[in-house]
């Protein structure tokens, strides 16, 4: 519009230096307001025109007819439709009107100003050719300013302007995308840890929704931010809870670990079937199908239920040995360092220092910095036991 206002300033100006250089100047000077005046309303009625086809553009889903979509799983690619933009932005009648409106304001203007008198006496010629001068440079700057301002190209361009617009605004929600793609690698890897299979896709709605609606987007883009919104919180919420279920999980398997080795060296079959039994629903596929289905609750009551059924074999294993074997046997010092170095007397010294490295390993507790405050404080106990057993063996054996 700056350029525009700027382009007529300057043929007025020039009109205005060659009326002068043929004595004409002061008829240019009077008829200066009319074509002002005649500009303005000509403008206006564009603009008004403009503003209408905007409006209809957005009220009635006529953009999604002139723009056509693309969508290649990530973002929206458009371009106008030439065959239906020339149809829609036809502006035939908005010129006429304007062109019309212009003539009569310069009319009755100048009608005004010849009535006063002001014609007279401006040049050599009569008072009414003086006004038929005025009309003819009033319809020059008419011409001029309706082929200038394109209303047609004008209109195309607002088009193009509210297309980029609307598609650049849903492209911005798009970009969430990948904040969903991130969420999706993280539950899978989960998963993984867990050994299960869950449902990890929520950008496939997202995408079949676009591709399905994204000439109605156009118009209204509240059903995709919404969904969106509602994809991602689903999302982190499945990702939240699969920690706290990988979590308590890795905390229970922790736990087996540390009571199985106790339970193992009592000799009991009945604590022995115990722990299988425990093992196999902790393995069981029934409870991690209560992760792919997302019964959240079943499955950590499931978990809760076998870890106190592990401490309470905890317990028995300890009083079972505190209570020796049947025949009342005591464990001497060197029986129990073997019994807890997980090795048989006759093992050759290597092998005592790879026992060692591999249950240091497995039994350290910076391994149990994740589990429970219970379970950080068995994994540290039994690796005491076995520095002891080591410290023990190296003793008696001169290692």
């Amino acid at each position: 519009m700056k350029e525009f206002i700027g382009f007529i300033a300057i043929i007025i100006s020039l009109l205005l230096l060659l009326l002068l250089a043929f004595g004409l100047l002061r008829v240019a000077l009077i008829t200066l307001p009319a074509c002002t005046v005649a500009i303005s309303v000509m403008l206006l009625v564009l603009y008004l025109f403009r503003a209408q086809r905007v409006h209809y553009l957005n009220s009635h889903g006529v953009l999604s007819r002139i723009l056509v979509v693309q969508f290649e799983g990530h973002k929206l690619h458009w371009e106008l439709e030439e065959s239906q933009i020339a149809l829609y932005a036809k502006a035939k009648l908005a010129t006429f009107f304007s062109i019309i409106l212009g003539i009569t304001s310069i009319w009755v203007i100048l009608s005004f100003t010849y009535k006063k008198g002001a014609f007279n006496n401006l040049t050599r010629l009569s008072s009414d050719a003086n006004m038929i001068i005025g009309y003819i440079i009033s319809g020059i700057v008419i011409i001029i300013t309706i082929i200038k301002a394109k209303p047609a190209e004008t209109l195309k361009d607002a088009i193009w302007d509210r297309g980029s617009y609307l598609v650049n605004q849903i492209n911005t929600q798009l970009e969430r995308i990948h904040e969903l793609g991130s969420l999706e690698t993280s539950i899978q890897s989960l998963a993984y840890q867990l050994k299960i299979s869950f449902p990890a896709d929520f950008k496939t709605a997202i995408q079949k929704f676009v591709c399905t609606h994204k000439n109605e987007l156009l118009s209204d883009t509240t059903d995709l931010n919404n969904l969106i919104a509602a994809q991602i919180k689903h999302a982190e919420e499945d990702r939240m809870y699969l920690e706290k279920a990988n979590n308590h999980y890795r905390a229970a398997m922790k736990l087996y670990m540390v009571v199985a080795v106790e339970v193992n060296w009592t000799g009991s079959i009945s604590l022995i079937k115990e722990m299988e039994y425990d093992y196999e629903g902790l393995t069981s596929e029934n409870m991690k199908s209560l992760l792919s289905e997302r019964k959240w609750d079943d499955f950590h009551d499931i978990v809760q239920e076998i870890m106190k059924d592990l401490q309470q074999l905890r317990e028995l294993a300890r009083k079972y040995q505190e209570e020796g074997t049947p025949d009342n046997k005591k464990e001497t010092d060197e029986e129990k360092a073997y019994r807890l170095m997980e090795i048989s007397p006759a093992a050759s010294n290597e092998e005592i220092k790879k026992a060692y490295r591999d249950l240091a390993l497995n039994y350290h507790p910076d391994n149990a910095e994740q589990t429970t405050l219970g379970i950080k404080k068995l994994a540290e106990d039994h690796f005491k036991e076995i520095n002891w057993a080591y410290d023990f063996l190296k003793q008696i054996r001169s290692l």
